[in-house]
Parts: structure tokens; C-alpha cells; sequence
């Protein structure tokens, strides 16, 4: 991702947030949470945009403006076995979220005859999850929408691993996937390969839009589409004026 500061801004706010109710709920119950959201679950994120044509993106992504964007029916993506999230990029509506989910915990765990069980470290899972939607405010013009899937530490002899729980993708039961790694400034990163053509029975890539320095034929994108069975995807140009 090309903010360094990515997962370390969403637990910042999970900071701020926790500072200003730590007088009202108490140090032992933020702690809880802030131990089980941490050591749970890894959140997998894949990115996209809401807008399609953006210079900076273009020149930032995509080969100085000489690639493309893909355009994804939403509804299809929403399918597969992950939450969206729109990233939020006011901090103060960071801050004021994250607060109203934590008063909502302690007040739901305040009525529980057993404290800290499954439901509260669901709970806990779900706020990290939702703290990767946060994002620093100058990366706003980028109207970044996030697909996350959580994938669960385990215990393995006396360090951790990852497993994929699996989910539900298109209404069926989705298996659990390999989990695999790329180096990344000298470090590995975790990922996963995730069909999204539901077994190539259908494809949810709606149009392409070519870059503002490609000179390709709109009539080559298409027949390379249609005879790898991608069907009625519609080809635009960018109207940015950049060469």
C-alpha cells in the first residue's frame, strides 16, 4: 500500500479513542480489546476506487498513465467472502465511530453473566477489522473502498501461524484457501489468491478504461475480452488531458 502509516493510522485513532473514554470504562476493559483485536485475526484488504479517472491515480498506478482501470459490478464483488468497507478519511468521524462501538461493547458486556467470551472477542475482531477503513485525510481524492477478509492466528509451538477460516461466496460454503506470501521491503506479506468468476461461470468486470498516455485500439481491448469470454464489457477512454 503506498501509505507506510496504513494499519498504524487505524490503531492511532483506536488510541484517541480509548484515551477519552478510558476515565468512563476503565483501563482493564479498553486493554481487553485492544489485546484480543490484536492477536486474533489479520486482516487481508483488497483496494479499489470509486471513481474510475483521477490523474493522480493514473500516474501513481498505472504505468505514469500508459494502463488501465478495470470497473467491477459491485453487487458481484460483494459476493465473495468479505466485508466492504468505504474508507472514512475525517478523523474526527473516525474518532466519534470507534467510540460509539466501544460504548456499545461495554454496555452489551455490562448485561453478561460470562465476561470476555465469544461474543466479546467477535466483537473485538470486528473493531480491527473495521479500523482498517481509516485512512489519513490526504489520501482522500483516492475514494478508496476496501474488500477485507480476516484470516485467524492460531497457537503453532511457541510462536503463531495463519489459517483461513474460509466463508460463504455466492450463497455456498467457501473452503478454506492456502495461505501464501510475497517479499515486500525485505519483509513477507501475506495474501490470498480469491476466485471472484464463482468457478468462470461469471465474470464481474463491467469496463475498462484506458489510460490517458495508451495508444491501443478501444476494437483490441474488446476482442481480447470477448475471446477470453469476458462478454459486453464496455471500453472507455480517460478524459484526462496528460501526455
Amino acid at each position: 500500500m503506498n501509505d507506510f502509516m496504513e494499519m498504524h493510522w487505524g490503531y492511532s485513532i483506536w488510541e484517541k479513542s480509548a484515551s477519552e473514554l478510558l476515565p468512563e470504562l476503565g483501563q482493564d476493559f479498553l486493554d481487553a480489546i485492544f489485546h484480543i483485536s490484536g492477536l486474533k485475526a489479520l486482516a487481508l484488504a483488497s483496494c479499489f476506487s470509486q471513481d474510475g479517472d483521477v490523474l493522480s491515480q493514473w500516474r501513481a498506478y498505472s504505468n505514469d498513465g500508459n494502463g488501465y482501470v478495470l470497473g467491477f459490478r459491485a453487487k458481484d464483488l460483494l459476493r465473495l467472502p468479505i466485508k466492504g468497507l468505504k474508507v472514512e478519511y475525517n478523523e474526527k468521524k473516525q474518532i466519534k465511530e470507534i467510540k460509539a462501538m466501544i460504548k456499545a461493547l461495554h454496555e452489551v458486556e455490562e448485561s453478561e453473566d460470562e465476561k470476555f467470551g465469544e461474543d466479546f472477542i467477535n466483537a473485538c475482531i470486528e473493531i480491527a477489522n473495521d479500523l482498517t477503513s481509516y485512512k489519513n485525510p490526504a489520501f482522500s481524492e483516492e475514494k478508496e473502498v476496501r474488500l477485507v477478509h480476516l484470516v485467524n492466528f492460531i497457537k503453532s509451538n511457541n510462536s503463531l501461524k495463519i489459517v483461513d477460516p474460509g466463508g460463504i461466496a455466492f450463497g455456498k460454503d467457501f473452503a478454506a484457501q492456502e495461505i501464501k506470501f510475497l517479499m515486500s521491503q525485505n519483509a513477507p506479506k501475506t495474501y490470498l489468491d480469491i476466485d471472484f468468476s464463482n468457478g468462470e461461470k461469471n465474470f464481474p468486470i463491467k469496463e475498462v478504461i484506458i489510460g490517458p498516455k495508451n495508444t491501443v485500439l478501444s476494437s483490441a481491448i474488446s476482442v481480447y475480452l470477448e475471446t477470453l469470454n469476458i462478454k459486453n464489457v464496455e471500453i472507455k477512454r480517460s478524459k484526462a488531458s496528460y501526455r
